[in-house]
């Protein structure tokens, strides 16, 4: 069947919107001549501007205010005749719904399911690239190999903000970086702050450089990683825009991190990477979506907790965050090095 114009929605969080690039990717592959549309947050938007398998974005600000008339009359313009949506929630499948596309893809377990004419089993055993790209079912297409690559870019504005930050702190060209994020959305996510500390510690007695990257909401975090390193450390965090996150990881030699979007950002970008999962699991299907990378994580009977984590631990404890050990870290670490 042929299709003139897609659009894809997906407005969840931003790591969420990176693990759907693979849809974007296999879609122009499989309809060279479509236009291809994404629809998603103007927070996101900063991560996928670049793709080249996008030929148009749009923002739904719905946490701005935005109505659902006036996103509904927006996308109708768009005239398309397929919409595939990752996005589970109701308000995405009124969206599909209304939006005169003739043919409609979602999941069973979409809020409102009965908005999509053509439906698929979220297969929860799969990685969520996977899980997403099984959407393609429907349609009668196979999904390639190839297609299974996650994207996330930026452009020389970026890289000279990077660089000018790093020469500013003294960093010399070629000198090796542990990056670090210790923030989180999620309290329950968030490795202790004395941890992060002593794996800097560590790294910086072997003659890597310390930077710590986040957004405006996680300073505190950051301030108190930073604080516990003690010195000759850049703390990057709320420096630069989102899109230059994708910079900064592609100046790291090794990367340690939270289960947060900056996990997915450096499996687009192939940095060898720590992850410290506490609230959620391997098994929920967003862990590491690269071969150098490692998943650190102690198994508890009260894991997971939810699906995003939460603000405390409803055990009390808070047992899955306090029994990693920046030894369990650098040993990660240290076999990321070896296979290098």
């Amino acid at each position: 069947m042929k299709f003139n114009r897609i659009l894809i929605l997906q407005t969840a969080f931003l790591g969420d919107v990176v693990l759907t690039t693979p849809l974007f990717r296999a879609v122009k592959r499989l309809y060279p001549e479509a236009h291809l549309t994404l629809l998603t947050t103007p927070a996101a938007k900063p991560l996928v501007e670049e793709d080249p398998h996008l030929d148009e974005i749009i923002t739904f600000d719905k946490k701005g205010g935005e109505g659902m008339t006036s996103i509904i009359s927006r996308v109708r313009e768009g005239r398309h005749d397929l919409i595939i949506s990752p996005h589970r929630s109701h308000r995405t499948s009124i969206i599909a719904m209304l939006s005169g596309a003739s043919v409609r893809v979602g999941y069973r377990e979409a809020g409102f399911s009965f908005a999509y004419n053509r439906r698929v089993q979220r297969p929860m055993e799969l990685h969520e690239v996977d899980r997403i790209l099984a959407l393609l079912k429907p349609l009668g297409v196979a999904v390639e190999d190839s297609d299974r690559t996650l994207y996330a870019g930026y452009t020389w504005e970026e890289r000279e903000l990077v660089d000018g930050l790093l020469k500013e702190a003294g960093f010399a060209p070629g000198e090796k970086i542990l990056g670090l994020a210790p923030g989180s959305v999620w309290a329950t996510k968030r490795w202790r702050a004395e941890g992060f500390a002593e794996v800097a510690r560590e790294l910086k007695n072997r003659g890597y450089r310390i930077v710590i990257i986040g957004g405006p909401d996680d300073l505190a975090a950051a301030g108190a990683v930073e604080d516990l390193i003690g010195g000759e450390v850049l703390n990057a965090t709320g420096k630069t825009p989102l899109k230059a996150l994708a910079a900064w990881l592609d100046s790291f030699a090794l990367f340690v991190t939270n289960d947060s979007s900056p996990l997915h950002i450096a499996a687009a970008r192939g940095v060898p990477t720590v992850a410290v999962f506490g609230a959620t699991v391997k098994a929920l299907g967003f862990y590491p979506f690269h071969e150098r990378s490692r998943l650190v994580e102690h198994d508890l009977p009260c894991r997971p907790c939810g699906l995003h984590g939460g603000d405390d631990c409803p055990e009390g404890h808070f047992d899955c965050m306090g029994l990693v050990t920046a030894d369990d870290v650098l040993r990660a670490l240290q076999e990321l090095e070896g296979a290098a």
